[in-house]
C-alpha cells in the first residue's frame, strides 16, 4: 500500500516478454478477475506498460532477485521535456544508477520507458528495508540531486513508496528464469 495514500494499492508485474504478458491477459486474466471478485474492490485502476532501458545496479544481479528479496520499493515516474530526453537517460546512467548502486541496502532496480508515452520514464528500486531507503535519502540523495538537476529536464515527477506485502508477492520458481543483467 502506498505510504502516502494508504488506500492506494501498488501492483507491479514483470514479464519475460510482452508476448507472455499478452497471452496472460487474453487467456488467464479475466477468469482470475471474475473468480476473485476484484470488480468490487476498487474504484479505478491505471495500467501502463514499460520496457527496460537500463538496469539499476545493486546487491542483486537481476530484477527477479530484486523483487524476490525487496522489503521496500521506491517508484519514480517522470514526464520529461521532449528536448531533454537524451540528457535525462544519460543522467540516469551516469549519476543516479552509480549513486544508488553504492547505497547500503539497495538491491537493484530498473529504469524503463513507457511504451505509449516515450517521454515518460519509470524508476523502480528495491531496498532491503525502509530504513535503508531513508538512509539513502538522507546521506546520498541530496548530492545526487545537485548533480542531476532534474528540474532542468522534468515536466512532472510523481512516485510511490511502499513496504512489500508478502502475501501479495507472486513469483515463479527461480529456475524458470534465465534472465541475467548485462553490465
Amino acid at each position: 500500500w502506498n505510504n502516502k495514500q494508504p488506500l492506494t494499492a501498488c501492483i507491479y508485474s514483470f514479464w519475460k516478454s510482452e508476448k507472455e504478458y499478452q497471452e496472460f491477459m487474453e487467456k488467464v486474466h479475466d477468469q482470475i478477475f471474475v473468480n476473485s471478485g476484484q470488480a468490487n474492490t476498487y474504484k479505478s485502476i491505471n495500467v501502463s506498460l514499460f520496457e527496460e532501458k537500463l538496469s539499476i545496479p545493486g546487491f542483486e544481479d537481476n530484477i527477479i532477485a530484486v523483487i524476490r528479496k525487496s522489503n521496500y520499493i521506491r517508484i519514480a515516474l517522470s514526464q520529461v521535456k521532449e528536448h531533454k530526453l537524451k540528457r535525462f537517460v544519460e543522467i540516469q546512467d551516469k549519476v543516479w544508477n552509480p549513486g544508488m548502486g553504492k547505497s547500503k541496502g539497495m538491491l537493484g532496480g530498473t529504469f524503463a520507458t513507457n511504451q505509449k508515452q516515450h517521454n515518460t520514464f519509470l524508476v523502480l528500486t528495491g531496498w532491503r528495508s525502509e530504513s535503508d531507503h531513508q538512509n539513502y535519502m538522507k546521506e546520498n540523495f541530496p548530492e545526487l540531486l545537485k548533480k542531476a538537476k532534474p528540474k532542468d529536464d522534468v515536466l512532472e515527477l510523481t512516485g510511490e513508496q511502499f513496504k512489500v506485502e508478502e502475501a501479495w508477492r507472486v513469483l515463479q520458481p527461480e529456475n524458470r528464469y534465465a534472465y541475467k543483467r548485462s553490465h
